[in-house]
């Protein structure tokens, strides 16, 4: 007697279903399982395949940079923040289901930056509250997107999602963490597909760079914070009076209030800070006058678009820079993060008031999609050279990178790593000024040969800067790192070899980081 029946005599046989059409053994269910496991893998394939290409579509360019706090040695820094390139794997390592229905069809692509500064606080700044909800924020977030049921997956119910994950990282640190006392405030952004999500509580900023349609030149800060977490605004000042707070004005201009204690704050809103949160806080004779609930909106991004990018910074970046002065240096290092958010913060360092403050800057490019209608296959010779690239650059070190030695002028290298970025960033705008000024052959093929030659600005500043004995060459071959395939670009790290790989002949990189130092560098084949 024959136990169990294989894919092949069923075939052979077609199994006693002779002329009953495949649609009603499909709609019975007497088919084999084998052919319901066939079609959903297809299934999963072409759900991968469309998740792919929408990954591809919505790309960012994203980086941040810390200046200040963070640089000491022994102390915690007191803001935190997060990227997420690709939340649906952060979900699936996880193991948590998430939407399939509404925004969240076809797997549409989910990213998430986030930031928790806790020196937007009710007193004096911490760091606990900004690295416990830094640790938090996705399992919540993930959890509560999980939970939306079926039919509420759209843009007023996201919003609710990320309201509910303040509160639930609020509520955590009151009921759960009796050792954190201080508090935060906290500016998170979550793409789903191309529609922007954002909550902001406290002094934290957000700032949406929107061009004008039509116009080559000109965009406008979006602010997505600003009306709530401070003192002076109206609708704060009337709850913050309403339950038992007192509104005033400082010298210096700042409005604060007072609690019934005595104690003052400069913040309205924040997570954490368990004296301002009344009984939830556990503190006796405590009055709730802070809310842990955040400003939300929600955007259609024109990706790449007339939506170019988005700042996120710390409290003393956005007192010390303001929205526009952050568009225009997002706009002057357009898509490379690390130029623009390393300038955004360094401005604020600088500010006298930020002495001892951390200064930080989340810059997010939304990249150009590009259209797949118009683009070829690439030919076997085009194939080849995608491979490899090749390479000048400037390079100066910095006293943390693997050798803070400079073998050009013999001499050990001191500087911090923010000094050579600094230095970096402004040769950086005299190569794109000088770029800008230089008209190259419409041919594409002279325009490549053109592209080996160094620009006269080049020769000058990796004479001068260059820490590394390619500067030493000479002729076209100054700073000229040859040839690298994929292989040898993941040697100097992953950000050099992401950078490298996204140039386009010609074109000037972000600043790239590896264990050489700080690179700034141009692809030229």
């Amino acid at each position: 007697m024959q136990h169990g029946t294989n894919q092949a005599s069923i075939v052979s046989s077609n199994a006693g279903y002779s002329g009953t059409p495949l649609w009603k053994l499909k709609q019975q269910g007497a088919l084999p399982r084998f052919n319901r496991d066939d079609e959903e893998a297809e299934q999963q394939a072409a759900a991968a395949a469309a998740q792919e290409e929408n990954e591809d579509l919505l790309r960012v360019a994203v980086d941040a940079v810390s200046l200040g706090r963070v640089d000491s040695v022994g102390e915690k820094p007191l803001v935190r923040h997060v990227i997420v390139k690709d939340l649906r794997k952060v979900a699936a390592r996880s193991k948590v289901p998430l939407p399939t229905g509404g925004l969240f069809e076809n797997r549409a692509p989910l990213l998430l930056f986030a930031l928790f500064d806790g020196q937007s606080c009710a007193e004096a700044p911490g760091p606990l509250a900004a690295e416990w909800c830094a640790k938090q924020v996705l399992p919540k977030l993930l959890r509560n997107l999980s939970a939306l049921p079926p039919g509420y997956e759209n843009a007023t119910f996201v919003k609710a999602t990320l309201t509910k994950t303040f509160e639930d990282l609020d509520k955590d640190i009151l009921r759960g963490q009796p050792a954190i006392h201080d508090g935060c405030g906290a500016a998170i952004a979550l793409t789903v597909g191309e529609r922007l999500f954002t909550a902001v509580c406290g002094s934290c900023d957000m700032v949406l760079c929107e061009a004008e349609p039509g116009k080559a030149a000109g965009a406008s800060p979006v602010s997505l914070g600003a009306a709530q977490g401070r003192c002076d605004l109206p609708a704060e000042q009337k709850w913050l009076m309403e339950n038992g707070g007192v509104v005033f004005q400082a010298e210096g201009g700042t409005t604060l209030v007072s609690s019934p204690t005595g104690a003052v704050a400069q913040v309205s809103r924040s997570l954490g800070d368990r004296a301002w949160k009344g009984p939830d806080g556990g503190v006796a004779g405590s009055t709730k006058l802070l809310r842990s609930a955040p400003e939300t909106k929600v955007i259609e991004l024109s990706w790449g678009g007339n939506h170019q990018f988005l700042v996120i910074t710390s409290a003393p970046v956005a007192k010390a820079v303001n929205a526009a002065d952050s568009v225009a240096v997002g706009q002057e290092f357009m898509g490379r993060p690390r130029a623009a958010s390393g300038e955004i913060a360094g401005r604020a360092a600088e500010a006298p008031q930020n002495i001892n403050a951390q200064c930080t800057a989340v810059v997010v490019y939304f990249v150009q999609k590009e259209d797949r209608a118009v683009q070829q296959p690439p030919t076997k010779k085009a194939r080849k050279e995608a491979e490899s690239v090749r390479l000048r650059h400037i390079v100066v070190k910095h006293r943390d990178c693997g050798q803070p030695f400079d073998p050009v002028r013999n001499r050990p290298v001191t500087r911090a790593r923010d000094e050579a970025e600094t230095v970096l960033r402004k040769a950086l705008r005299e190569l794109m000024a000088e770029a800008k000024s230089i008209k190259l052959p419409a041919d594409a093929g002279k325009a490549k040969l053109a592209a080996l030659q160094p620009t006269p600005k080049y020769t000058a500043l990796c004479k001068e800067l260059s820490e590394c004995s390619t500067a030493q060459k000479g002729g076209g071959m100054m700073g000229d790192l040859g040839w690298l395939s994929q292989a040898e670009l993941n040697k100097f790290g992953p950000s050099f070899a992401e950078t490298a790989k996204a140039l386009g002949v010609g074109q000037w990189s972000d600043l790239a980081g590896s264990d050489q130092g700080i690179h700034l560098l141009q692809r030229i084949a």
